[in-house]
């Protein structure tokens, strides 16, 4: 069964039982199918675990019929708030998080950019000869498209689960004001196929390309100065042979 499809049986479902707010119910619905489209589900997968429109438009009717519940509605806000504020607190940690692979991503491409140009601004980087630079120029590089990949996955990973706990939170108040829920949200996004695919060769590619640049970038520079430690022969400690 198409969306389309599916909200028109519920619609007409609610509007049989003589639910009010019939149109924002189906919009809900509506958002539902939106946001597990956006994960990779199509229309008919998403249908499917809903399950017949008929028997969730009853089910409507019958949270209608239940009545109001004064104490549940109060212990479900004040449990909510409590909620609220420890959510608050956690997602501010991973936007943090969030911030600091950004701002690593970053100074790793600055850094390769630097040796790839031989660039030495306000003398930052320790004196090291151009061939073995670019080679760690490499590995910065391959540092900072892996690191940029993880901050991607992690950004989609933060959005998914805001969208997962404000779908537990409107199904709480739900619950609690005698009206039927909609499906909770996984925590962990799912990507298409494809996308997740490129993502993991790439994340790949890069891993590998900065292990190897390294590792080369360390025999070169042994061999540039003769000496296993090298950063002591370019005096990168403040101290030179």
């Amino acid at each position: 069964m198409t969306k389309n499809e599916y909200l028109a049986e519920l619609l007409n479902g609610l509007k049989s039982n003589d639910i009010a707010d019939a149109e924002d119910i189906v919009g809900e619905y509506e958002q539902h199918f939106a946001f597990k489209m956006a994960d990779g589900f199509s229309e008919e997968e998403i249908s499917a675990k809903l399950g017949d429109p008929a028997a969730l438009a009853a089910q409507f009717e019958r949270s209608a019929d239940a009545g109001n519940f004064y104490g549940k509605k109060f212990m479900t806000v004040f449990g909510l708030v409590f909620s609220d504020i420890f959510a608050a607190v956690i997602f501010i940690m991973l936007f943090a998080w969030e911030a600091i692979m950004a701002a690593f991503a970053l100074a790793s491409a600055t850094v390769a950019v630097c040796l790839f140009g031989g660039l030495n601004i306000y003398m930052l980087l320790p004196p090291i000869p151009y061939w073995c630079g670019a080679v760690f120029g490499l590995s910065f590089a391959s540092l900072a498209v892996l690191t940029a990949i993880g901050c991607v996955y992690f950004a989609v990973f933060v959005r998914q689960l805001t969208r997962s706990y404000g779908r537990f939170r409107s199904n709480a108040l739900s619950s609690a004001y005698g009206r039927a829920v909609l499906p909770s949200l996984a925590v962990y996004p799912k990507l298409p196929a494809k996308i997740n695919r490129r993502i993991r060769l790439a994340a790949l590619i890069a891993l590998t390309v900065f292990a190897v640049s390294f590792v080369l970038g360390i025999i070169i520079s042994m061999l540039s100065s003769g000496a296993l430690g090298f950063w002591h022969e370019w005096g990168w400690f403040g101290y030179a042979k």
